[in-house]
């Protein structure tokens, strides 16, 4: 009598990848959730921003997906996955490192790059990501797969959330105090706050 046996979503030679990429989608889902709350964030500390100015952030966060995302395939298929992905956590680790000299120089334009270096390194994780999980294991269970993985882009969506919360917004002075309060304040006093504010 022959015994079929359940094919695994993942064999166990693989497992390590799988894991690995699949804290990438979590990580990417992290990303697109911290971006939100930071335009009021930005709107707050930086007061002489229009909402049209505020709102570019979205814009330059999303519009390197759209600049990144052909270009990352045409890489991956010259190249390989690995070298994708490798290039997307470059990317995405220079783009946050950025962030230091924009709140050095107290830039919004350089805050604006750092998302958009951010965000060509997510769509290089994205676009090889998906695909490579389908090919981790057997074919007839790559679409389970694939929906495993994807499980824990909204729980990095949720870690963002909360990590904006208690990283970012609650560390914001400019926060504690009505607009008529803050324009009250001395100049060295407001530069003080920015100072912290763009820090944090």
């Amino acid at each position: 009598m022959n015994q079929s046996f359940p094919i695994p979503i993942v064999k166990k030679e693989l497992l390590f990848q799988f894991v690995i990429i699949t804290i990438l989608f979590a990580l990417w889902g992290i990303a697109n959730d911290l971006t939100t709350p930071m335009v009021s964030t930005f709107k707050k500390v930086m007061p002489e921003l229009s909402n049209t100015q505020a709102s570019l952030v979205q814009f330059a966060f999303y519009f390197g997906y759209f600049f990144m995302a052909l270009p990352a395939a045409l890489f991956i298929r010259k190249y390989s996955y690995k070298s994708g992905i490798i290039v997307g956590l470059i990317l995405y680790a220079a783009g946050a490192f950025l962030f230091y000299p924009a709140a050095h120089y107290q830039s919004y334009t350089f805050f604006l790059i750092s998302l958009w270096v951010i965000t060509c390194g997510l769509a290089f994780l994205e676009t090889t990501s998906n695909p490579l999980i389908l090919f981790l294991g057997n074919k007839e269970t790559a679409t389970q797969r694939l929906n495993l993985a994807q499980a824990f882009n909204p729980i990095g969506a949720i870690t963002g959330l909360i990590m904006a919360q208690f990283l970012v917004i609650e560390k914001i002075k400019s926060d504690d105090y009505t607009s008529e309060a803050f324009k009250a304040l001395s100049s060295s006093e407001v530069a003080s706050i920015r100072k912290n504010d763009l820090d944090v």
